[in-house]
């Protein structure tokens, strides 16, 4: 079989939306997820954020959640370019299958940052690129992206210490992954309620 002639960078681009959405689709079909599993560009994300289950509803987020995952996301460095996910989409999803399904959406969206902002994202997350564990503390770099955890994201969003901690994590999966980071302490909305 001949691969087809790319002339321009629309094709180009064009041939890897195709790519990625079927990887996904079939990373999706082999585990029952469903739609809203997942939101953000398929391609040239920056950063992806991981959440091991759905919130009420089914929603990826809660609007809170949501709303500092895309503030901090602006001061990594990542601006919109952010893809998120659920690695557990499907209720009862054991970790093998969800550790296999998120390393294949990972792998098609090809993020060089990845944080898991829960334990359950974090287990999967560390079982789908094969490491140990991902403490808070320090991301760690497998199969050419940097993976870290900010803990329960959520909770700490209520604790100034805990998000201090999860604020660098997230800066140092940034930093190892390549971003530049904007600013150099909290975003600011963050420092506020912090306080």
């Amino acid at each position: 079989m001949r691969e087809p002639q790319l002339t321009n960078a629309e094709q180009l681009r064009a041939a890897y939306l195709a790519k990625a959405t079927a990887e996904i689709a079939d990373a999706d079909a082999e585990t029952g997820a469903g739609a809203g599993s997942w939101a953000g560009p398929l391609i040239g994300a920056r950063m992806a954020f991981v959440v091991g289950e759905p919130q009420a509803g089914g929603a990826l987020m809660n609007e809170r959640v949501a709303d500092a995952v895309t503030k901090a996301a602006e001061a990594l460095g990542a601006g919109a370019a952010v893809f998120t996910l659920l690695s557990r989409p499907v209720h009862g999803m054991d970790a093998e299958s969800a550790a296999r399904r998120l390393r294949l959406v990972l792998e098609a969206v090809d993020p060089p940052a990845v944080v898991a902002l829960d334990p359950l994202a974090a287990t999967d997350l560390a079982g789908a690129f094969g490491t140990r564990d991902l403490p808070e503390s320090h991301p760690v770099r497998a199969f050419g992206r940097a993976l870290g955890s900010a803990g329960d994201f959520a909770a700490s969003l209520d604790d100034p210490v805990a998000k201090t901690r999860a604020w660098s994590a997230m800066k140092g999966v940034a930093a190892l992954g390549g971003l530049e980071t904007k600013v150099r302490s909290k975003p600011a909305s963050d420092a506020k309620a912090a306080r």
